[in-house]
């Protein structure tokens, strides 16, 4: 290569080198914004009074004359509407019989002995719970209770599991009139 092909080289690389680099160095910004908006913002702003306001229970409604009629009656109409709206809901739940529960599950296994020994430990200890006692050939399985929350569940599963280590808590479908009697 020539003199004069490593200078014009030389003098490519100097300029795409100069024009990859910054020509103003950055400064110091307080603005965490993007760019320089700058806007006044207190006019749009929600102005509250300075005192605090505070009334008494006996002071929030003023109650009205019997005057104005239409006023008058329209919280009692709600009140009927409520009402009825809650009976129906009240007839709606008397009709439901099932709901989504917990159980115990004291005892799976082939021995029938066993399963009524566990069937008179839950009498015996906790007469206030339902058993139920499932057999699909070979196997025997007897649960315990009718529990609308876990919690409740939790509170029994403790001492059974203490005799029966085996015991477990199953979810499954309830009958709701027996779980308000165990309460």
């Amino acid at each position: 290569m020539n003199i004069f092909s490593k200078v014009v080289l030389c003098v490519c690389l100097s300029v795409i080198s100069g024009a990859c680099s910054r020509l103003a160095t950055p400064t110091k910004n307080t603005n965490t914004g993007i760019g320089n908006y700058e806007e006044d913002l207190s006019d749009v702003r929600v102005k509250y009074d300075a005192k605090p306001v505070t009334t008494s229970p006996a002071e929030k409604v003023p109650i009205k004359e019997k005057s104005s009629g239409a006023i008058a009656q329209l919280p009692q109409q709600v009140n009927a509407q409520v009402d009825i709206a809650l009976d129906s809901l009240a007839v709606r739940n008397k009709n439901v019989r099932y709901s989504s529960g917990y159980r115990i599950q004291v005892y799976v296994g082939n021995d029938r002995r066993e399963v009524d020994e566990a069937k008179v430990f839950i009498y015996q200890n906790f007469p206030e719970l339902s058993t139920y006692l499932t057999f699909s050939q070979p196997t025997y399985k007897l649960k315990a209770g009718d529990f609308t929350s876990r919690l409740d569940a939790e509170r029994y599963y403790s001492f059974i599991k203490q005799r029966y280590s085996m015991a477990m808590m199953v979810s499954e479908r309830i009958d709701i009139k027996k779980s308000m009697q165990t309460k």
